[in-house]
């Protein structure tokens, strides 16, 4: 994703004759650039696909355009992580550390960022470290961070839900299991559409208002060692796409904490019955383990 140091400047005179960005030539950056940005400024989460439908042009040229404006210090890189629609599942956090010296204070935060989904952190004290979490597991939380870190004393954890993040309003609508079940179906049904897509696996939880899709690939179109994934909002809706093949999938079953995921999991597409079977095989596997 891009945005967005120099995005406001760039869009305050996009509509006059004299361009100001931090690039030496002005000359560079089209009318689409300008078009580009607008739609970023507008929508940080808009993916290459969209941009390209949005402006009539191929997904190649606007990853181009967006690489060029990069480089030129037009506009900036970074991650945008959406989990703030996942209800019930993101937290504030604050954990009260009992006279933890500097640099252990340090490790602890840099401990949070790296193993925990932790979209924010900071420090609102000498002695405590707040932050915002994606986590359902609270006391698992609370056992790991303890026993990791002896000066540590109360932790803190409170369910929280965003109606704004970063220019996106945040609508979300508990569903009841049978409206996430017919949700699944229709991005599942997208997915299929793919080629590569072997089969999906479903899980839905409506007290979260999520879905969670695990699409099986085979292993030519995923040549990773473990499964990538994507969010997105379909009719407000929060729904988590990993893409892995059945090789990860076995190998998760014996992880402690990613076994209980595949406990839950359903079959909703299969390209053919040799497929589903074997899938059917490692869930039933998983329920026992």
């Amino acid at each position: 994703m891009s945005t967005l140091k120099d995005l406001l400047v760039v869009a305050e005179h996009s509509n006059g004759k004299n361009l100001t960005a931090s690039t030496d030539s002005p000359e560079s950056v089209t009318e689409k650039d300008r078009q580009l940005i607008q739609l970023l400024i507008e929508q940080p989460t808009l993916t290459n696909a969209q941009i390209a439908r949005k402006l009539r042009v191929s997904r190649q040229v606007v990853s181009e355009r967006r690489k060029k404006l990069e480089r030129a210090g037009v506009i900036q890189r970074y991650i945008y992580w959406n989990i703030v629609p996942k209800l019930g599942s993101t937290k504030h956090f604050e954990i009260i550390t009992d006279g933890a010296q500097e640099n252990e204070i340090e490790e602890l935060t840099e401990y949070l960022i790296s193993n925990w989904k932790v979209s924010l952190a900071w420090l609102s004290g000498k002695k405590v470290i707040s932050g915002v979490i994606l986590t359902e597991r609270k006391n698992l939380f609370t056992k790991i961070i303890k026993d990791e870190f002896p000066f540590v004393g109360d932790i803190k954890l409170q369910s929280i839900q965003f109606k704004k993040f970063l220019g996106q309003r945040i609508l979300g609508k508990r569903k009841n299991r049978q409206h996430l079940h017919e949700i699944a179906k229709r991005e599942a049904m997208k997915l299929s559409t793919k080629k590569s897509v072997e089969a999906i696996l479903f899980s839905i939880d409506p007290k979260a208002n999520s879905i969670h899709l695990i699409a099986l690939k085979n292993r030519r179109f995923h040549p990773y060692a473990a499964m990538t994934s994507t969010d997105r909002m379909s009719e407000k809706t929060y729904v988590h796409i990993n893409y892995g093949t059945c090789e990860i999938l076995k190998e998760m079953m014996y992880n402690r904490r990613k076994s209980e995921l595949i406990r839950d999991l359903k079959i909703i597409f299969a390209r053919d019955n040799s497929k589903e079977r074997r899938i059917r095989r490692l869930l039933r596997l998983a329920r026992h383990m």
